[in-house]
């Protein structure tokens, strides 16, 4: 029986599985290398790795993670996860393991707009967050396209990095008259109209088209993107969630579930940076060892 199972092996996973395996316990990792930011080129804002891919963040995370023998990591997917009295039965595409704890570490499942030539353009020219990649897009022409209520926030954010945003949504109702004026004062055009196609050269975007029949010039872009955690290995399990979908979680990310931990992207309904996730994955593991410790005195 293992001490920890991690599901994922991302940053939240192998920084939690970096922190069992300095404790001492017997952990594994369980993932099926299908990352959901697999489109990005490059992690910004990692102290000592911005701007390596991550692939390369990845394999220097596994090396360390390997280099203890407490922990073991293997390719697989899970598809199923029970629990049976103090330990959870962890069901694979291939193998079945017992553990006293879970973490999962999986991340967020990720819709993107059903928008042509958004997949060709996604992490290239099109990003979702302005933390991430506003960098790379400063001083270009942008188009911000967003649900009513995120208008006035990415207004403001992006405003930092561009002087020549448009953003469209299908309803600018919930700007106030104070909203507006922010808008005017940093010349940013509203467009009430879906995005309809966005026209690029390799992924390179260079115009933008909307429902309205309008079409506007633009360089780089930013859209609302959808996340969810209603992964279906977690149906066998009574998990307690918020209104908005997410898992609740006490303030060390227990669960509802005694037991079963979420670290990382999993624990919100928002997607974060890598350092975010793998920081939150070690303090996570943590409380996690200390249970194990506690319960085996």
């Amino acid at each position: 029986m293992f001490d920890c199972i991690v599901i994922g092996g991302g940053p939240a996973g192998l920084a939690s599985a970096l922190t069992l395996g300095r404790a001492l316990k017997k952990t594994l990792v369980i993932d099926n290398n299908n990352a959901r930011n697999k489109v990005t080129r490059k992690s910004h804002a990692f102290l000592t790795q911005d701007g390596v891919t991550p692939e390369e963040l990845r394999a220097k995370a596994e090396h360390d993670v390997d280099q203890y023998k407490d922990v073991s990591r293997v390719n697989d997917t899970v598809v199923k996860l029970i629990k049976e009295n103090d330990h959870f039965i962890v069901e694979t595409k291939q193998q079945k393991y017992t553990t006293k704890k879970v973490m999962i570490c999986t991340g967020l499942r990720e819709t993107l707009p059903d928008i042509k030539g958004l997949k060709e353009s996604y992490g290239k020219s099109i990003f979702y967050c302005p933390w991430c990649d506003g960098y790379e897009l400063k001083n270009k022409s942008l188009l911000i396209s967003v649900q009513p209520e995120q208008v006035k926030h990415m207004a403001l954010l992006l405003s930092n990095w561009s002087e020549d945003i448009v953003i469209s949504s299908k309803d600018f109702s919930v700007l106030t008259a104070e909203d507006k004026a922010f808008m005017d004062k940093k010349k940013i055009k509203l467009i009430e109209s879906e995005v309809t196609e966005f026209k690029h050269s390799d992924g390179n975007i260079n115009e933008v088209v909307f429902e309205n029949g309008e079409r506007i010039p633009r360089s780089g872009a930013l859209i609302g993107v959808k996340w969810d955690t209603d992964f279906e290995f977690l149906n066998g399990l009574n998990i307690e969630r918020e209104e908005n979908g997410k898992i609740k979680i006490e303030q060390f990310g227990e669960t509802s579930v005694p037991g079963l931990f979420v670290a990382g992207e999993s624990k919100d309904t928002m997607a974060s940076q890598l350092i975010d996730a793998a920081a939150n994955g070690n303090q996570i593991a943590k409380f996690v060892a200390m249970q194990i410790i506690m319960e085996s005195n």
